[in-house]
């Protein structure tokens, strides 16, 4: 088999290997004779039609249909399969990739790819990628998706993976993700209505579950290059989300994962109709299934709180040191879980498990992509790669916005780089602005004593078409107010005391200049209005309310404020608080020059709106402030921010409408949605343009 050049040079017969002869719309093998059907461009290989979906066929056969005719493959899912948009949009699916060695002259075998939420993604950082499944409906949907993005490299493949149509040693690293645990069951299968219907259909099966995904191990470990890997995403048999009480991800029934197969197989016989063929392991099983067939120095990571969703993935090697980062801030369930488990024993119940195989343990291990970039931009230069492990830590799902990874130095047990890669090569605009206010906010803090509060630009460029930010890992903690409490507020008061201190510092280090508060701001609220009026968010109400504010700012004649630097996002989010001071991230949406209340606002009002959503209540903000007593916080709050700014406590008073305004009415790049901003959300539109705290 040579390389890519036409069609058939990259396909054999899978039943004989002999080589394949393209005749009209069909393979036909040399050897064997046995023909193979070519539909809409798409090699079948499959010995009988099978279909594997969350939909149905009749809907995925609209989808393509529409999509093929449109030209918006996304336009037609959003309409046709909109509650499965998250599984074909997003790139974040695919953050693990920067953890394989894989590099742009690697050839991937996407194994049970389906809609290409991998694929894709993927498809832009590597030199071709195979995409297999024995469902033609969603690879044509792939294959759509595809051309309509401008791939060229992505090759769909209908086949069954015990049986490939590839030769020996051809693939650079085989992707298995959400696979391996579906092998064992071959009744077409409609997930929607297997979730939560009895199947009628009885199938019987001559191998065991088991077997059948060693045989498919065996195949895949055949088609991979004596250096090649193995990348296998899967649920852990006793991760904590099911010895929790979360049914099993593959059959909807509590607690079967983790009990004995013969009991298991019973209750999904009774609550289903069907076997329990759907076998996950703990990480031992998979070391043993990985050994058997031939795959050797597996690295096993733990993926938080899913493979799917892998906003946490650490290496069950360095996962001791962490249990409190897994841990924080991530709900109830997870806590009452961990919080008991001595730190050596966390692994082994993450809900899921990753886990990257080499074929052949004699050669030469390769690095994962993000050291190879390190390496390459020479912040690792001279050092072992060995000495460090990656870490892929909380992001936003957009395609617009960064995956985000630590770097680990196992030798000093340390976090040393904070790594921002673009998910998606053509919008990198969110990481450009960043460097670019990094490179302006470390030289206006140089020296000042607060310089090591803020990242360190250490690395920004674009090498081998991967757009990456690293700076300097800086420790510390985020407050998560999980919900409005006497307690909650106690904590909560402590950490907004410390977030005005260090925005005044701030504030005061990058002052530019200072203004009349009604000259500077009645023209620009007249402005904000036109603005809202155009969008159509007025009504007599609010006019009223913006006729008071103009009002009241023009009383404040002759009071000075200052313009001065803008952090544009100071949630708490972006604060970690450490022992002595705390350090702010993420300056994307910083501005050099803006009015200083926007991010005292964004401060104080976030993180009480986002509590309010999670008490279920369906009450309003100025109903919430009465209710929770918070009157007397934003009193205190602001009262000590006019203390150490100077700023006078008659323009303090009016900082949520002022706040709501600009938010409301502000451009933002096309990489920000303004509803993630709390303040911007219209049900609280109302009560903060009418707020007036009484200083």
């Amino acid at each position: 088999m040579n390389d890519k050049g036409d069609v058939n040079s990259y396909l054999d017969c899978p039943y004989c290997r002999g080589t394949l002869r393209l005749e009209e719309q069909n393979f036909t093998c040399s050897n064997c004779k046995k023909k193979y059907p070519i539909v809409n461009s798409i090699p079948n290989f499959c010995e009988e039609e099978g279909y594997w979906c969350n939909v149905s066929k009749e809907k995925m056969q609209r989808l393509n249909t529409k999509a093929r005719k449109s030209g918006d493959w996304l336009e037609s899912a959003k309409e046709i399969i909109p509650e499965y948009l998250g599984a074909t949009e997003p790139f974040s699916r695919a953050d693990t990739q920067f953890l394989l060695p894989i590099d742009n002259n690697s050839r991937v075998l996407d194994a049970g790819s389906m809609w290409g939420g991998l694929t894709i993604p993927i498809a832009q950082y590597c030199k071709e990628i195979f995409a297999v499944d024995k469902t033609m409906e969603t690879l044509s949907f792939l294959k759509i998706r595809a051309e309509q993005m401008g791939f060229e490299n992505i090759y769909p493949v209908a086949s069954s993976l015990d049986k490939l149509p590839f030769s020996d040693n051809y693939f650079d690293i085989v992707i298995v993700n959400g696979v391996l645990e579906w092998v064992g069951f071959k009744q077409n299968l409609i997930l929607e209505k297997h979730w939560h219907k009895k199947r009628e259909d009885r199938v019987s099966y001559q191998k065991s579950p088991k077997s059948m995904q060693i045989e498919v191990l065996q195949e895949l470990q055949r088609v991979l290059k004596p250096n090649g890997y193995l990348y296998l995403a899967i649920e852990n048999r006793i991760g904590y989300q099911y010895l929790t009480g979360f049914p099993d991800d593959h059959v909807n029934i509590k607690f079967v994962t983790f009990l004995p197969r013969v009991l298991a197989n019973l209750i999904t016989k009774w609550k289903r109709g069907c076997e329990y063929r759907t076998y996950i392991y703990t990480k031992f099983g998979y070391e043993n299934l990985l050994n058997k067939t031939g795959f050797k120095n597996t690295e096993f990571f733990g993926a938080f709180p899913h493979y799917i969703n892998p906003k946490k993935v650490i290496s069950f090697e360095i996962m001791q040191y962490f249990k409190n980062t897994i841990t924080y801030g991530e709900g109830k369930r997870i806590n009452f879980f961990f919080k008991p488990l001595p730190n050596f024993l966390a692994k082994y119940f993450s809900p899921s498990i990753l886990a990257i195989a080499q074929k052949n343990p004699g050669r030469q291990q390769r690095n994962s992509r993000i050291i190879d970039l390190l390496i390459e931009s020479e912040l690792l230069r001279g050092s072992k790669s060995d000495n460090f492990e990656v870490i892929i830590t909380g992001s936003r799902p957009s395609n617009y916005l960064t995956a985000n990874y630590i770097v680990y130095d196992k030798n000093k047990r340390e976090q040393i780089y904070f790594c921002k890669i673009c998910r998606s090569r053509d919008y990198i605009d969110a990481l450009k602005d960043e460097a670019d206010n990094l490179k302006v906010i470390n030289f206006l803090l140089k020296g000042s004593g607060i310089e090591d509060s803020v990242p360190q630009l250490l690395y920004y460029g674009t090498i081998d078409n991967i757009t990456i930010l690293v700076s300097n890992f800086i420790e510390g903690r985020k407050f998560i107010l999980s919900e409005i409490s006497k307690r909650s507020l106690k904590k909560l008061d402590i950490v907004i005391q410390r977030g005005i201190k260090f925005l005044v510092k701030f504030q005061k280090l990058t002052e530019v200049a200072k203004v009349e508060v009604s000259s500077y701001l009645t023209p620009l609220i007249k402005k904000q209005w036109a603005i809202l009026q155009d969008k159509a968010k007025m009504d007599e109400g609010i006019e009223l309310n913006l006729k008071n504010l103009i009002e009241e700012i023009e009383n404040l004649e002759g009071i000075e404020i200052p313009l001065c630097a803008i952090h544009g996002d100071y949630d708490l989010c972006n604060l970690l608080f450490r022992e002595k001071d705390i350090a702010v991230v993420d300056f994307e949406h910083f501005e050099i020059r803006g009015f200083p209340l926007f991010d005292l606002a964004n401060l104080i009002f976030n993180v009480l709106i986002m509590s309010i959503g999670k008490t279920g209540d369906n009450i309003s903000f100025l109903s919430t402030i009465k209710k929770y007593n918070l009157e007397s916080y934003l009193k205190k709050w602001l009262n000590q921010y006019s203390e150490i700014s100077g700023i006078s406590p008659r323009a303090l008073s009016l900082i949520a409408p002022i706040a709501m305004l600009e938010q409301k009415t502000k451009k933002y790049p096309y990489y920000r949605d303004p509803a993630t901003y709390p303040i911007n959300q219209n049900e609280f539109f109302k009560d903060l343009i009418s707020l007036r705290v009484k200083l």
